[in-house]
């Protein structure tokens, strides 16, 4: 029992590391867009890059967000009824639907994965003026997809837990 709780300890630890700095980006991406506003609005000359970083910084931001936000169980679900059950019924229902997305996140992570060796192979570049290379961004999908299964394993073991005693596991 002592190993489990030790893994759970670092997949939770892990996830607040990534989101710790990944929070980073928010801050980039507000920076570059009033960089760009103030460009574009009060010197008439518009950046090209900018709007696309903002966007390219973005997809990350989400997407490896995805399990720190899973890990404190901030994830969209129907609250009116979820919370008027006790914490056991409340697991079990979890270990039903973290079902679904054990598998919704590993097609992501499978499909994400071809999406991105194919980016990668092309060496595939953006279109616009700058063109940067696309396959960074297209790394992220199966990066994050990865880093919500790992954060769904240890929910998913503490729900167990819940569900089997009716005691929290840490």
């Amino acid at each position: 029992m002592r190993w489990i709780k030790a893994l759970i300890k670092g997949i939770n630890g892990f996830s607040t590391i990534t989101a710790n700095t990944i929070r980073w980006l928010v801050l980039i991406i507000v920076s570059i867009t009033v960089y760009d506003v103030v460009m574009r609005y009060f010197f008439n000359s518009p950046t090209v890059w900018a709007y696309e970083l903002s966007g390219w910084l973005l997809g990350p931001l989400w997407l490896l967000g995805g399990a720190y936000v899973l890990l404190h169980d901030e994830h969209v679900r129907l609250d009116i009824l979820y919370q008027r059950f006790s914490p056991r019924k409340r697991a079990i229902i979890d270990l039903v639907t973290f079902t679904l997305l054990f598998f919704y996140c590993s097609l992501i992570l499978i499909y994400g994965w071809d999406y991105f060796l194919y980016s990668f192979a092309k060496n595939e570049h953006s279109l616009t003026v700058w063109g940067p290379p696309i396959w960074p961004l297209k790394l992220m999908i199966p990066v994050g997809a990865a880093f919500i299964l790992l954060q769904g394993v240890a929910k998913y073991i503490r729900d167990f837990h819940m569900a089997i005693t009716g005691r929290q596991l840490e």
